[in-house]
């Protein structure tokens, strides 16, 4: 059909697709000059095929403008209003970017479609960003599906459920079918991956390891260790990598039994560590030493793949007299710092959370200001994070430290914050605008923290902090812009969850 054609060129470009024999023929008897630029060709049909329709002339079957298949039926959803369509358009323009993620969630959660004339933008943003896609992907539907099979560069997004075609299916193909597995049958990979393994270069076996990052399990255990014996370094650290993030895995009980030997506890002693005296075959098959380093360097890689419970039951100690016994070794610095990695690595909020609290009670702001500790704050379960701010705030209220642990925290943006965080946040900041007389240069932390805030914190704050701002201080003319576009945040997430919402249900 001529509108599909031309509906499929326009959105993927006329650099990847081109107009067929037949439609250019058809296009030359209305006139058109197909013998001109490409782009300028589809231009002029498009404009063509449009004025028909709406001067009603009749077209012929084959010719009827169908648009996205599925357009009207995505998973049971429902169209995006102008509305929403006009706030997602505002998001992807970089008026209000750090909206979108919420915009998507709202989408899904309400079943929304998303607007068809902005998947492209979107599936552009999905192949650098993963976790964009883990939203977009749910509201796609058929049209969606439909538009993502157009273009080849989107093929790495595009799932093919078609297993049974894996031994005849090229590499990229392949790889579309693993990705579809890991997220349905997880189990089903590695039996499929074996037969072809040994045929396949470094690079791709690499290509094949990151897409089983997803769906680990005990299923992939066998392969992997079988992966540690592969000729290239970088497809045995990339198997490492993978086996160290199962808790219960060969390689991390082989770690352990290394980890224990390095620890020595004595009766009135701190805690000492010891160096492994040298990188033999079995540390550098499972991952240790990979790049150049010292003994220092190899106990602290060991101790970090370790899960920090582990510590609990061997030393006998619930977790906050564990990390104090660790904190009391001579060598405390690359101690904290493995567990620190270690309680990332396999996601244990309780030691994540006792590490940040000891930060905070030791002071210690190398440790919360570097980055492994901002990568350990933005693990920080919801909740706790919020408690945490909010005990920080009570005990040292008003003004917010520029290097506090408080304001690494709040300046992160990885958390929702509660309405109790978001008026002691921003009454403080009231508060210290009506009192001073000056402007000091180092509250530059400030914009980002209202920045972070007009994101993060319920858009029906907007109401209650519309006024209460001194606009006789001194130093308001210096924050007037910022708490303007705080407000204006606030009330356009305010709109999109209202516009996303209506009529759900």
């Amino acid at each position: 059909m001529i509108w599909d054609e031309l509906a499929k060129i326009a959105l993927i470009g006329t650099e990847r697709a081109r107009l067929s024999e037949s439609t250019l023929l058809a296009l030359a008897r209305l006139g058109i000059d197909t013998d001109g630029h490409p782009a300028q060709v589809v231009l002029e049909a498009a404009a063509l095929y449009h004025g028909l329709r709406r001067a009603g002339f009749p077209l012929s079957k084959e010719e009827q403008p169908v648009g996205l298949p599925g357009q009207d039926a995505i998973a049971g959803g429902r169209p995006a209003s102008a509305r929403a369509s006009r706030h997602l358009s505002l998001i992807l323009d970089g008026h209000y970017w750090h909206a979108l993620p919420e915009y998507l969630e709202l989408a899904g959660r309400h079943r929304r479609q998303l607007p068809a004339e902005y998947l492209p933008a979107l599936f552009q943003l999905s192949l650098k960003y993963p976790e964009i896609w883990s939203m977009v992907q749910p509201a796609l539907g058929p049209a969606g599906q439909w538009l993502l099979r157009q273009n080849p560069d989107w093929q790495p997004l595009s799932e093919n459920p078609e297993a049974d075609t894996w031994p005849d299916a090229s590499l990229e193909d392949k790889q579309a079918m693993l990705r579809f597995l890991r997220r349905t049958s997880p189990e089903h990979a590695p039996p499929l991956l074996r037969p072809i393994w040994d045929g396949l270069s470094y690079t791709d076996k690499l290509a094949m390891l990151n897409i089983l990052a997803r769906g680990l399990g005990d299923h992939d255990e066998e392969f992997l260790e079988h992966c540690l014996l592969d000729s290239r370094k970088e497809v045995r650290q990339a198997a490492a990598g993978l086996l160290s993030h199962m808790p219960d895995s060969g390689l991390v009980e082989r770690l352990f039994a290394r980890a224990k030997g390095l620890l020595k506890e004595a009766d009135g002693a701190p805690l000492e560590l010891l160096y492994p005296k040298e990188l033999d075959e079995g540390l550098k098959r499972d991952g240790i030493g990979a790049k150049k380093g010292t003994p220092a360097t190899w106990a602290q890689e060991i101790i970090s793949k370790i899960p920090p419970k582990r510590w609990e039951e061997h030393f006998r100690k619930p977790t906050v007299d564990c990390l104090r016994l660790l904190a009391g070794s001579a060598r405390k610095k690359i101690l904290i710092e493995a567990v620190t990695q270690a309680a990332i690595l396999h996601q244990d909020h309780r030691w994540i959370e006792a590490i940040v609290r000891f930060w905070w009670r030791t002071n210690d702001e190398e440790a919360w200001s570097s980055a492994l500790g901002k990568r350990l704050i933005g693990q920080l379960p919801a909740p706790v994070f919020n408690e945490l701010a909010v005990q920080q705030l009570r005990q040292q209220p008003g003004y917010i430290e520029e290097r506090s642990l408080l304001s690494h925290m709040l300046s992160q943006g990885a958390h929702p914050w509660e309405a109790r965080l978001a008026q002691l946040v921003l009454n403080g900041f009231q508060q210290w605008i009506s009192g001073a007389r000056n402007y000091y240069w180092n509250l530059w932390h400030y914009r980002r923290i209202l920045e972070v805030a007009a994101y993060q914190a319920e858009p029906g704050i907007e109401e209650r902090f519309r006024t209460g701002w001194d606009a006789r201080s001194p130093v308001w003319y210096r924050w007037e812009k910022e708490v303007e576009r705080f407000l204006k945040v606030l009330v356009f997430r305010k709109e999109v969850q209202a516009e996303i919402a209506r009529g759900a249900g």
